[in-house]
């Protein structure tokens, strides 16, 4: 039912990539982070892309196109929370597949309108192609910081963090990879009372995006069992696949939860009273080295960055 999200090849590639690009100064940070952050007078500037295909992030059938417009549009401006930012705008292009006609083009465009709508995102424009054998949507969102915020980038993570995670975690291949809300609002309410060192949503599976962090911050992570927020679809999901539910929490994808580090003073201010309107749980902590997860008796074992993407077959 899943496979990996992005063999080792596409990470290579992204770390090839981010070489042959020259530094620049009005580039605060660029390939690599959950969007790319650029300076125009004086402004930082949010801009991220997303591409939803037919055959790896969805299948034909399995979703309405009412539906992929909206994950299109909500997993893109999921980046912009991930950088703490507020999303503006949304760019659209979509390659139709065979038998999209009129009425399924603008069931894709309502669908996109709804998140869009909801966040007061203005859809400014983009290009559709058709007679593509399988659809394609690609969307670009651009954002802003606000006055007097910084951008919380993957980078950043201090030994001693506490790792934090908002939501529950896992199953969300049983309907919640298409009715997620981008956590725009819990992240501009997190950066209002504290100062997260490192932030990334979850796309390709806690793990996963977990060792982003780690890698970029030159850090490991000490992960507790029994905090992990396993969600009651990842326990159904186990009853199919055989694999635990507590598996399913750290590999699978498509949760777009926020991941972000804080220093342990900021922790209680996060876990007590739900300030974000949203449960947020401290899964762990920052340590020098390595990614290990301390069993619920004690037992401290090491854990592979394994993470998934939805895939029906």
């Amino acid at each position: 039912m899943s496979t990996p999200s992005r063999s080792s090849g596409e990470f290579s590639f992204i770390a090839w990539l981010r070489r042959q690009v020259r530094p620049s100064s009005k580039v605060f940070t660029g390939i690599g982070d959950d969007a790319a952050v650029v300076s125009i007078a004086g402004d930082h500037l949010l801009l991220t892309i997303d591409a939803l295909v037919e055959g790896t992030h969805f299948e034909a059938g399995e979703a309405s196109l009412r539906e992929i417009g909206r994950k299109a549009a909500a997993s893109s401006l999921s980046d912009i929370a991930a950088m703490g930012g507020a999303a503006d705008y949304v760019l659209v292009s979509a390659a139709l597949g065979e038998g999209c006609d009129r009425a399924g083009m603008e069931d894709l465009y309502h669908g996109m309108a709804e998140i869009a709508d909801e966040f007061s995102v203005e859809l400014v424009g983009g290009d559709i192609v058709s007679g593509s054998k399988s659809l394609v949507v690609t969307v670009a969102s651009v954002g802003h910081m606000p006055e007097g915020k910084q951008p919380v980038l993957q980078k950043g993570a201090r030994k001693g963090d506490g790792i934090m995670v908002t939501g529950e975690l896992g199953g969300s291949s049983l309907g919640r990879h298409l009715a997620f809300r981008p956590r725009l609002r819990e992240a501009a309410t997190l950066t209002d009372i504290c100062s997260p060192s490192s932030m990334i949503d979850i796309s390709d599976g806690l793990l996963l995006d977990l060792s982003h962090i780690l890698e970029e911050s030159g850090v490991g992570a000490l992960v507790y069992e029994e905090a992990i927020p396993v969600s009651d679809a990842a326990a159904e999901l186990a009853k199919r696949t055989g694999t635990s539910p507590l598996e399913h929490a750290l590999s699978d994808g498509e949760d777009y939860e926020l991941l972000f580090t804080v220093a342990p003073e900021e922790v209680v201010k996060l876990t007590e009273g739900e300030p974000l309107g949203v449960r947020v749980t401290r899964i762990g902590e920052v340590v020098t080295s390595g990614l290990r997860l301390r069993r619920r008796g004690g037992e401290v074992i090491g854990l592979e960055p394994e993470g998934y993407e939805h895939r029906v077959g």
